[in-house]
């Protein structure tokens, strides 16, 4: 890891790698308070994430104040998570247009007011239009961050950055479910799931406060290029054909329907890719570094980020679904179930660097194989007769899942970004970011269907589906094996 960043390659205008003597310029020697600019900077991808998976736990609790119709329940629980993956690429790349602390400063900002309108609502429609405001101001402010680090911190402390970027998501992702389901079922001072949004706007206020002076404002590396309308809208446009229909996969038959919209997603995408390309053969400035999908290690890093996504993010809403229905938890319980998985995550991404030091490159495989095996230990356990024996054994899958959660997620995030050129970096997080949310949103389809029944009057199948996970993360391992192999081919 520490030599994948150090080493710091990035792409020629032919997408063929070269090695720091090249001409991007290197990261500047950083402001001398950028521990604590980093400190600030990774409560929004914590945030963005939180703010993600907090509504899964606390949706029943909304419901029960609202009486929410499936197209509101969907909207609340869903609409957050499409309207940030729709932003995502844009997003990244407003920050290398008009500079990165500005566009993170001014994402906090929305992001607070957003989610204090969450916490106001007086209605379904104005909880939907709070969260699809804060999606949106989530896509601005999340692909800054490692943008930021990409750009300003030196390249001896990228790694340890990286690393402390992995637990901010992971325990996003994790603290969301246990706050999610807490919060709710503790009914601070009698605003039930209120608190679930409250709490994130302090932070948002200290960020917005504190940020201009423990960071240096970075100058736009795309300064007076002007926009890419085109590739923002049909960006956008392409990535909704694919969600909306794996969103609503439950609500409308999916087949043909949902296929047309599908393909038509992706017959746009290579419009729009087709279209990047051609304004970088005219010298116009595009929204999208294309040629970075000329780069093996860039693309392999991505496919195994949007398969470990695609296998984790199902698993989260399965298991608390099964904890809730079949384990007879309350949502409070449920959501601490979670709590050995947030542990492993901040010790996983602390050995990762030491980790690779020593043994090299194979540790993505190992990190790949301890996420497959604490998935598969939630199968397994629900198979167990008694409840000791099945909380003992789905506690430990936890904790071995967070493991190689912590383990991969910097090790991952730095394979891709130090693939990305510094003038580019806003837009190759963004990349990232949006590949996480349609590995998302297909994951939690593919796995919705093996895990609802045919009729309504059957149960739903929670071990089937739970074994869907398995395998998909099975796939990463093999996944990560090739990566490994075209790692070692590059001299990395």
């Amino acid at each position: 890891m520490a030599e994948l960043v150090d080493r710091q390659p990035a792409v020629r205008p032919g997408g063929h790698e070269r090695g720091s003597t090249g001409h991007s310029p290197a990261p500047p020697p950083g402001h001398p308070r950028r521990r604590q600019a980093l400190a600030l900077l990774l409560v929004g991808p914590f945030l963005s994430l939180f703010d993600q998976f907090c509504v899964n736990l606390a949706a029943p609790s909304i419901n029960q104040s609202f009486r929410l119709s499936p197209f509101e329940f969907q909207a609340v629980v869903g609409g957050y998570g499409l309207v940030y993956g729709l932003g995502l690429i844009t997003g990244g790349r407003l920050g290398d247009l008009f500079g990165r602390r500005r566009m993170y400063r001014a994402g906090i900002a929305v992001f607070a007011l957003t989610t204090l309108a969450c916490a106001l609502a007086v209605s379904p429609g104005s909880l939907i239009a709070a969260r699809l405001a804060q999606g949106a101001a989530a896509a601005v402010l999340q692909p800054q961050v490692l943008a930021l680090v990409r750009t300003q911190f030196p390249p001896a402390e990228q790694p340890r950055a990286l690393s402390w970027f992995a637990v901010s998501m992971s325990l996003g992702m994790v603290l969301g479910q246990i706050f999610g389901g807490a919060l709710p079922a503790w009914d601070v001072f009698g605003l039930g799931w209120r608190p679930v949004f409250l709490v994130a706007i302090p932070l948002c206020v200290i960020v917005f406060l504190l940020l201009p002076a423990t960071l240096d404002a970075d100058r736009p590396s795309l300064s007076g290029q002007g926009a890419d309308v085109t590739g923002a809208v049909l960006s956008a446009v392409s990535v909704a054909l694919v969600l909306l229909p794996l969103a609503a996969v439950r609500q409308w038959p999916f087949l043909p329907a949902g296929l047309a919209l599908c393909t038509a997603g992706c017959l746009l995408a290579a419009v729009f890719v087709r279209n990047q390309r051609a304004r970088l053969r005219r010298g116009r400035p595009a929204l999208l570094p294309v040629d970075l999908f000329s780069v093996p290690v860039f693309v392999h890093a991505v496919l195994l980020n949007f398969l470990l996504y695609m296998a984790s993010v199902p698993f989260a809403v399965v298991l608390a679904l099964y904890l809730q229905d079949q384990a007879g938890l309350g949502s409070a319980a449920a959501g601490l179930t979670f709590t050995p998985a947030a542990v492993a995550i901040a010790l996983g991404s602390r050995l990762a660097v030491p980790l690779r030091a020593r043994f090299g490159e194979r540790v993505l495989v190992l990190a790949a194989a301890l996420i497959a095996l604490g998935l598969a230990a939630a199968p397994c356990a629900a198979q167990l007769a008694g409840k000791d024996a099945f909380m003992t054994v789905l506690l430990m899958g936890m904790a071995v899942y967070g493991l190689g959660n912590g383990m991969i997620v910097p090790l991952l995030t730095g394979a891709v970004m130090s693939r990305v050129p510094p003038r580019d970096a806003g837009a190759g997080a963004g990349v990232l970011a949006t590949t996480q949310q349609l590995a998302a949103a297909l994951g939690i389809a593919v796995v919705g269907m093996v895990l609802y029944p045919p009729t309504p009057e059957l149960p739903l199948r929670y071990t089937p589906a739970m074994v869907t996970e398995v395998v998909i993360a099975a796939l990463a391992v093999a996944l990560a094996a090739r990566l490994v192999t075209v790692l070692r081919r590059c001299g990395q």
